[in-house]
């Protein structure tokens, strides 16, 4: 009787060994072993949301780029555009387009003025700028026509200032136009080649 009872108790010591070395494990390793997968879980976390931070850096560069390369792509063609000729050819293809203009629009041109070709702005370039001023009469609705087709017109010019005011005579409109123009040969500044 005493074999089995011995036997009986050596089981129970071996079962609670086994016991005591499986809560061991369950208080010291899943804990470690828990915190090492949520390490991970959040080491991953991190990974991706800096490869989308990445990514999205990445494509934002890209269309800046192409926007850069459009950019530079539309001031070649804008320059290639530009009229090579003298600064008076320049002022009489603006004066002829904006009396067209004016007449085809109903409107009466007055003091119209060109300023000095100028490279102010433009410095180390072969662009010149000419200012024209002038100041044109008529009804609102046709002063809005007579921009639109302007602007349409193709002629190398920027506005610079404009100012739309009533008068006796009707609607006012005070334009400032900036023209450009590729200065060549002898009437380059010295100094630039």
């Amino acid at each position: 009787m005493n074999s089995p009872l011995r036997a009986s108790r050596l089981r129970l010591a071996l079962g609670i060994l086994g016991i005591l070395a499986g809560l061991a494990t369950a208080i010291f390793l899943l804990p470690d072993a828990s915190q090492q997968l949520a390490q991970k879980l959040k080491a991953k976390r991190e990974a991706e949301l800096n490869r989308n931070q990445q990514l999205q850096k990445l494509l934002e560069l890209q269309q800046l780029a192409d926007r850069l390369r459009r950019g530079r792509e539309t001031l070649s063609d804008l320059e290639a555009r530009l009229p090579r000729g003298s600064a008076g050819e320049l002022q009489w293809n603006l004066s002829k387009t904006l009396h067209a203009m004016a007449q085809k629009h109903g409107l009466r041109l007055q003091s119209v003025k060109y300023g000095l070709p100028s490279r102010e702005g433009a410095r180390g370039t072969d662009l010149e700028a000419v200012d024209v001023e002038f100041v044109a009469l008529g009804v609102y609705a046709n002063h809005k026509a007579f921009m639109l087709d302007l602007e349409g017109s193709g002629q190398p010019f920027a506005v610079r200032d404009g100012r739309l005011e009533e008068s006796p005579e009707g609607a006012r409109l005070s334009i400032v136009l900036r023209a450009f123009r590729k200065a060549s040969g002898p009437e380059r500044e010295e100094g630039e080649a």
